[in-house]
């Protein structure tokens, strides 16, 4: 298995990519909150990956900044896991150094996917979410 963990922000996300033993296969890498980013991130999944072996994606629940990517990912058929904040920050206090940055935030994240020892928030469903923002969009320009 592959596990990919995502700190998510504002304008660029950091990522980590690991196997199910905890080995890190990349660094951790900046990508930009964009179509660009998310193809590159994808495509570094994809080069990684040769014995097509199944991916699973942490992010955390971060507000909007997550969307794009999350609805990226959906598209591709990855399984998505998006936790809780409050998760990742009781499984770094397990670590001797609690250092908080943005590659350690999405190494976390992957290890907390990799232990298995969360619960995944649910976000709605492709079409509501673009329901929603239609709405919002709306809402504000009338």
């Amino acid at each position: 298995m592959i596990i990919v963990g995502i700190d998510v922000a504002k304008n660029k996300h950091n990522a980590i990519i690991i196997d199910s033993k905890g080995d890190t296969l990349t660094k951790s890498f900046i990508i930009n909150n964009s179509h660009k980013g998310a193809e590159t991130l994808i495509n570094k999944i994809k080069s990684i990956n040769t014995n097509n072996l199944p991916v699973v994606i942490g992010m955390e629940a971060t507000g909007y900044y997550l969307l794009p990517l999350y609805s990226r990912f959906v598209q591709e058929g990855f399984e998505i896991n998006v936790i809780n904040p409050i998760q990742s920050d009781s499984f770094r206090n397990m670590y001797i150094r609690q250092s908080k940055n943005n590659s350690i935030n999405a190494f976390i994240i992957a290890e907390v996917i990799r232990f298995s020892r969360f619960t995944t928030t649910s976000l709605a469903e492709e079409d509501m979410l673009a329901f929603r923002n239609l709405s919002r969009f709306r809402l504000y320009y009338c």
